[in-house]
């Protein structure tokens, strides 16, 4: 976690060395002189970046003493911000600040020097280490007895299946999948098959593991494998590192032999499986076979159309107990109804994981009933420490040390969130912006996003909905509780956060030093004597409030003058807490308040989220829209506003010494058409994602004359949602549709009451890829589609419409990545061409329809999923 601390301290100075406030009041060219002689940040971010763990495990102690010292150095950092915009006596405070800030910096560096010196004889040691392994043959060792294969009965056949020689061609596939999944074990299972055997001429199993990543190591772990010698004096060496050289040998080791070679636990980079097939094996016409298991793979489109991928699943109810079932009891053995109610919750309780059940279940052979009880009842059916001595918890701490620096504080942070919480993408950036782990000048969605992306590809994240306007992209995550385990006794051990649920957590002992709080059951605010306690944390960054919503207020402690986000969407308050405003260093709000905001929520400078919801639902007052306060234009670095039912008030109009302007405002949600007059959108020139509400009456109508504006003043537009709410579907609220920026790329309508005609409008926007129609979003019993429209769609959904045909009008239908028909009762056909689309999701719809599709999916056998309330799958 040192990298981590040491760049977040880095971008502290960095904003810092910012603030007008420090540059007017503060000695700036000495800070600066001193933090530039004195600092080797860059120096140490930039090698132990790409660094994985394991790798200075040697250097452990030095690299908590860099943490530490870096840590204390921020926290005097951020003091000083918060008392340059707090206080009045700057000058008193920036003398003590440059002596302090002297003396730590000093401090930092020494550590920051130790440790890589610590390191530098770490690196020598493990490359005498390699040199040593690289003569000897591979450290792979014969399984042990196998276990039973449950729930990859699939996996199995897709597996043989392409073993047959159907291509004479060098062939190479990847088993992929997380920890203890049972990627290993399906191989081995295939592997021995004696179909497998007969069909090989020479078959290898080589361990590869994480010390070889280089594509001539793993060639000469194969050729040692061969049994092949090689001259150990100096000139020979070199060879050892000569792809052409090493690749001749394989030639001739494996001539014009039928092969096939497993490479298991492989850490490389996907870029080397490429290298692999097409640099490291001669291309023989014998139907040779590569396959590779890693736990790494790759979300990159080029190789999941062009490479083939099995990737294995976890396992459903039914086979986690039957593993369970198998591995607790002997064979033939038949447990009591009670005691099989009572397994089934543990094996569900288990996430599919095989490796977790096998181990649940070896703990709970010949246990009594009230231990299997007890075990039910428990959050985890497993605690992973690192200390643990299980096959399974090294295998899984393991994974944790095989990441890389940069990436750790991103994992360890996927573990503030309460088990089985359905973690958003675009929550999780936010949080991630605003916890400062990305740098001020080079943040984006995209680089953010990516590295979730590397979480997911390194099988540590699981995907549990994909975005609908990438599908390289995930929109909804989650992690397995074995990893989530992990992390959250890692991150207490790393006082990187600490999870409070019950009274005993919060006490001093427990909280001190912790840098973020999350509270996943808010009643352990109620308590008074845990206020008490929160005091002896005054330098905690985040308090994440992700326990169940309370329906009566509860006080929230926040007594953390240096706090920085405040998730509080859960805790009720009848009114504004003010005592959120000297809360200078907060970047993310998030609360729920049945009052309004204060104008004096312009001293948050530092804001750069702010979401603001009402406890209950609220409607627009008969004597208009209620307005956010206008102090809310002085939120200057405020990137992101959700205030559901409330508006941007219109800015003060400019000055000489000022014209105020949300530059840094990119996303605007949960406003209505009020906030989107020309004279609101002016003011906040890279407005990228507007989403409006519109309250409907029966006398209402909303012509979207607003749209114009949106025209007019932006050439790239992200996205649009309207929502009507609680539409009177009697008669149409939107008599037009708006006019959209050409370069937009996605539009969500609902309640808008449209006739099917007016979709024109949409269908010529050149860039369009997402469109969501829902509830009477369009009306009418038809809907006409022609070849010309929707040049770029890729996403569709229909979902509560009163539309019965869908019909196509042209030669060739637009391929679209996917499409969506929900609780669309009246629909009876659709498009004959949409069997060119990728996939199609049919869930709850009208039952003749519903039998179409089925029909649809076995004739033409592209992927298709489709689900009824009244019918199975």
């Amino acid at each position: 976690m040192a990298h981590a601390a040491v760049f977040s301290v880095n971008s502290a100075m960095m904003e810092l060395l910012d603030m007008s406030a420090f540059r007017k009041h503060s000695p700036h060219s000495d800070i600066i002189l001193i933090y530039e002689q004195n600092s080797d940040f860059d120096s140490f971010l930039n090698t132990i970046k790409l660094l994985p763990s394991h790798k200075i495990v040697d250097a452990a102690a030095s690299e908590r003493r860099v943490k530490d010292a870096a840590q204390q150095l921020q926290d005097l950092i951020d003091s000083h911000v918060s008392d340059l915009l707090l206080l009045s006596d700057h000058q008193s405070q920036s003398d003590a600040f440059i002596l302090s800030f002297s003396q730590q910096l000093s401090e930092l560096n020494q550590e920051l020097s130790s440790f890589l010196t610590a390191l530098e004889t770490t690196e020598q040691q493990q490359q005498q280490q390699q040199q040593q392994r690289n003569k000897s043959c591979s450290d792979y060792s014969p399984p042990a007895k196998q276990q039973d294969l449950v729930g990859l009965d699939e996996q199995i056949k897709l597996l043989k299946d392409w073993i047959q020689p159907y291509s004479s061609y060098l062939e190479v596939t990847t088993i992929v999948g997380m920890t203890g999944i049972g990627k290993t074990t399906l191989v081995k299972h295939v592997y021995s098959d004696p179909n497998v055997v007969d069909g090989f001429q020479t078959r290898l199993f080589v361990h590869v593991g994480p010390r070889y990543t280089k594509l001539e190591e793993i060639m000469l772990l194969v050729l040692n494998q061969l049994g092949v010698v090689f001259p150990t004096s100096d000139e020979h060496k070199l060879l050892h590192e000569n792809i052409d050289y090493l690749r001749n040998q394989l030639s001739e080791a494996l001539s014009d032999q039928k092969y096939l070679i497993v490479l298991d636990d492989v850490w490389t980079d996907t870029r080397v499986w490429h290298e692999i097939e097409f640099r490291g094996f001669s291309i023989n016409k014998n139907g040779s076979r590569i396959i590779i298991i890693s736990q790494i793979q790759t979300l990159t489109r080029y190789i999941v159309l062009n490479k083939y991928f099995i990737p294995l699943p976890l396992l459903n109810d039914d086979n986690s107990w039957k593993l369970l079932h198998r591995t607790a009891f002997s064979s033939g053995y038949k447990c009591s109804s009670e005691l099989e109610k009572i397994g089934k919750k543990i094996a569900r309780n288990c996430q599919g994981l095989p490796a977790a059940i096998i181990q649940v279940g070896e703990n709970l052979r010949g246990k009594l009933v009230q231990e299997w009880k007890t075990l039910s009842e428990n959050e985890d059916p497993l605690v992973i420490t690192r200390n643990d001595d299980t096959p399974l918890s090294k295998a899984l701490y393991f994974s944790y040390m095989m990441l890389p620096q940069y990436l750790k504080v991103f994992f360890l942070y996927m573990g503030v969130f309460p088990k089985k919480y359905l973690i958003s993408r675009s929550m999780l950036i936010k949080l991630w912006v605003s916890e400062g782990f990305l740098s001020l000048y080079s943040y984006s969605e995209e680089t953010a996003g990516s590295y979730l992306d590397l979480l997911i590809c390194r099988n540590v994240v699981l995907i549990e909905k994909k975005a609908s306007i990438s599908i390289e992209t995930t929109k909804n995550c989650s992690m397995h509780f074995t990893f989530r385990s992990l992390c959250v006794n890692e991150a207490k051990s790393e006082k990187f956060f600490h999870v409070l649920k019950k009274y005993t957590d919060c006490k001093p002992e427990n909280i001190k030093s912790q840098q973020r709080l999350c509270v996943h059951n808010n009643v352990v605010l109620a308590f008074r004597e845990v206020h008490e306690w929160m005091e002896f944390v005054p330098n905690t960054r985040s308090l994440l409030c992700f326990g169940p919503k309370q329906q009566y207020p509860i006080v929230l402690p926040l007594c953390f003058r240096l706090l920085r986000i405040l998730d509080a969407l859960a805790v009720r308050f009848y009114e504004f807490p003010h005592q959120v405003l000297p809360l200078v260093q907060l970047r993310y709000l998030a609360i729920t308040c049945d009052g309004e905001l204060p104008n004096s929520i312009s001293r948050l400078l530092n804001l750069e989220v702010l979401i603001f919801s009402w406890h209950h639902n609220i409607k627009l007052s008969k004597n208009g829209p209620a307005y956010l306060p206008i102090g809310i234009w002085k939120l200057s670095k405020l990137r992101q506003l959700y205030c559901m039912g409330f508006d941007l008030p219109a800015p003060p109009p400019p000055s000489d010494d000022s014209n105020l302007v949300l530059e840094k405002l990119y996303t605007l949600s949960g406003v209505s058409v009020h906030s989107c007059t020309k004279e609101v959108l002016s003011r906040i020139p890279n407005l990228q994602k507007v989403a409006v509400r519109i309250e409907s009456a029966h006398d209402s109508v909303e012509t979207f004359s607003f749209s114009s504006h949106f025209t007019s003043l932006y050439g790239y537009f992200e996205s649009f949602k309207c929502v009507v709410v609680n539409p009177n579907l009697s008669s149409q609220v939107v008599h037009s549709v708006p006019n959209f920026p050409v370069n937009i790329k996605k539009i969500s309508l609902s309640g808008c009451g449209l006739p099917w005609e007016k979709i024109e409008v949409l269908s010529a926007l050149p860039n369009l890829l997402v469109l969501k129609l829902r509830w009477y979003a369009f009306c009418g019993p038809v809907w006409k589609i022609s070849d010309a429209q929707f040049p770029w769609l890729e996403f569709l959904l229909l979902e509560d419409l009163d539309i019965e045909q869908w019909e196509f009008e042209g030669e060739d239908m637009h391929i679209m990545h996917k499409v969506i028909v929900r609780h669309c009762y009246k629909l009876k056909s659709f498009p004959d061409k949409l069997e060119f689309t990728n996939l199609v999701e049919v869930e709850d719809c009208n039952l003749s329809f519903t039998k179409k599709m089925r029909q649809w999916r076995s004739v033409h056998g592209h992927e298709a999923k489709i689900s009824s309330s009244t019918t199975p799958q």
